[in-house]
């Protein structure tokens, strides 16, 4: 049940966990940034190990899909989000420390796995902030924009953070603000949800990320295939973006980076500015048009000759990707039963981990000359199968469970 608050306290209260939350996003990206930065300093095996790092961190994030279920149904979320502020800061700060390939992976990896169950928490959370669909539609908004956000500011704090004395200092730096962000959190977040979300009494522990659950939902399937594409072209594109930019069209490395800041800004202002608009047309036929509106900006990014057309699509993705996600986390709060939202929330994460390890991976096999055509190809593949999935979940709009009184 939800916490009656005073009109001064709610929005104070909301205000820091946001802001708490967005450092706990650019928490994870800052520190990532200044491993890899501080294992390709002088090293001959840089790319492996920058490589492995980043895979370290993708693994982390499907290992939490299998703990997070039980960790939000034995703690509840709210202590869940506490604990993994705390831990985070615990494990950067011990990273300050260590120096070697093996510390750094084990550290991302971590990272990497407690990043997924704190959003898995936060999404089993949110609809306990407002019984009004309205106002858990606004949240998302935020929340979602405030985690995009700390993806942008991330890199560019980690890259400051390994100048300052190699990161040691700047890392144990990042750990303080992560504890100050867990005690802000402690302080706030009861105001806002109880300690019972998501937990379950009597659990004996023998469930896991419900997926089958998930899938076999009505509606989730016609509206996750869009976005599973999606997330596999977007992935692709991660990979293929740089190759595009600078070895086929040989522009400058500070064109990539107006290119890739542009792609960033547009996923921090896409759930704000057009999240609503679209969500006009139902949450989930509202996602399958960002899906069709990233494939044709993909498309554009495989044909395109000049840096303009470059900046252009990469504005349309990250304002469609943004959107897309928005309203793809609000349908599933919306949709999920709520007695089995702490099983089938980790499930939903868990499929886009593994889809993004998908792309990641088959990107790999493509030739760097075959860059912009396989951008081409999936990009048009995305938009094909967005505009159908807006089409079809138009048409087949379902009425979303009803929370009632929590």
């Amino acid at each position: 049940m939800g916490c009656t608050l005073s009109q001064q306290t709610t929005p104070l209260a909301a205000t820091i966990v946001c802001t708490s939350l967005f450092l706990g996003s650019f928490g994870d990206e800052a520190a990532q940034v200044a491993f890899a930065l501080r294992l390709a300093n002088g090293n001959q095996t840089a790319p492996t190990q920058v490589s492995a790092l980043l895979a370290a961190g993708l693994v982390g994030g499907l290992l939490a899909g299998l703990i997070a279920p039980h960790a939000n149904v034995l703690l509840g979320a709210r202590r869940v989000i506490d604990t993994v502020f705390i831990t985070e800061a615990a494990l950067i700060a011990a990273a300050s420390l260590a120096n070697t390939l093996f510390w750094c992976l084990a550290v991302a990896a971590a990272l990497g796995c407690l990043g997924s169950i704190l959003w898995a928490a936060v999404m089993v959370a949110l609809p306990a902030l407002n019984t009004d669909e309205t106002g858990v539609d606004r949240a998302n908004r935020i929340v979602q924009s405030m985690r995009n956000l700390g993806y942008v500011v991330g890199p560019l704090v980690g890259s400051a953070l390994f100048a300052w004395s190699s990161g040691i200092r700047g890392l144990l730096t990042l750990a303080a603000l992560m504890i100050f962000s867990a005690v802000c959190v402690t302080i706030s977040l009861p105001l806002l949800v109880d300690v019972g979300v998501g937990k379950e009494s009597g659990y004996d522990g023998r469930r896991a990320a419900d997926i089958r659950g998930l899938l076999q939902t009505k509606g989730i399937c016609r509206a996750v295939i869009p976005l599973l594409i999606t997330v596999l072209v977007t992935s692709t594109l991660n990979v293929l973006l740089i190759v595009r930019v600078r070895n086929e069209l040989s522009f400058s490395a500070e064109m990539y980076g107006v290119i890739v800041a542009v792609l960033s800004a547009g996923l921090v202002a896409g759930p704000i500015l057009f999240a609503g608009l679209a969500g006009k047309l139902g949450e989930a036929a509202g996602a399958s048009v960002g899906a069709a509106v990233i494939g044709l900006g993909i498309t554009v990014v495989g044909a395109a000759q000049f840096i303009w057309q470059l900046v252009a699509a990469a504005a349309c993705i990250g304002i469609a990707n943004g959107v897309q996600n928005t309203l793809m986390s609000g349908f599933m709060i919306k949709t999920i039963d709520p007695a089995k939202r702490a099983f089938q929330m980790p499930a939903y994460f868990l499929i886009l981990q593994t889809t993004v390890f998908a792309g990641f991976v088959g990107a790999a096999f493509i030739r760097v000359e075959q860059a912009g055509i396989t951008l081409v190809v999936v990009g048009v593949l995305a938009t094909l199968v967005g505009t159908f999935g807006a089409f079809l979940n138009r048409l087949s709009k379902q009425q979303p469970l009803k929370e009632g009184k929590r």
